[in-house]
């Protein structure tokens, strides 16, 4: 009756939560503004660097301040472990390129196909490791099977060159 015949909507909630997609871009950019002020810095990959990043994501993305507050304990909480895995991946290679779209022509075809990739590290060998953020859970086997072909396309759009000034190279992990 209320929504039909006096056509009223509920109000906005005075709390509104944000949503997943809010969530993932904001999570995108507090990695690649980590990754963009470490890349010749190796010695600032720390805990508090990465907080440091992640407040000021916040504080510019998100308006609701319980929700900054939530979040930004919730990265603190993981901190370690996110400083500890890229101290790893910079073992193994440099980050070459961050939220870098690329594309590949299949004129046999007469289809493009466009990717953006979250990050592309290269090695000293000049082979590419592709990494794809999730802020959730990681898909299923089965998932990745017949649906999440992201990486897939991304390592093939490498191999052909097609991320503008990255010359093109194997793909040793996507």
């Amino acid at each position: 009756y209320v929504r039909h015949v006096l056509r009223l909507k509920p109000l906005d909630p005075l709390m509104r939560a944000p949503d997943h997609l809010l969530r993932g871009i904001v999570l995108h950019e507090v990695m690649q503004r980590f990754i963009e002020r470490t890349r010749d810095a190796p010695g600032d990959i720390t805990a508090a660097s990465l907080c440091q990043q992640a407040a000021l994501v916040l504080e510019d993305r998100v308006p609701w301040g319980a929700a900054r507050a939530v979040w930004l304990a919730r990265i603190t909480r993981v901190a370690d472990w996110l400083v500890q895995s890229e101290v790893n991946r910079r073992q193994l290679a440099r980050p070459a390129a961050l939220e870098k779209t690329g594309k590949l022509t299949l004129d046999e075809l007469g289809f493009t196909m466009t990717a953006k990739a979250d990050r592309i590290d290269l090695t000293d060998n000049h082979e590419y490791l592709l990494y794809d953020y999730k802020t959730g859970a990681p898909p299923s086997k089965e998932k990745q099977k017949y649906f999440q072909k992201q990486l897939l396309l991304e390592a093939l759009i490498a191999e052909e060159a097609g991320f503008n000034e990255l010359p093109p190279g194997p793909v040793l992990q996507a």
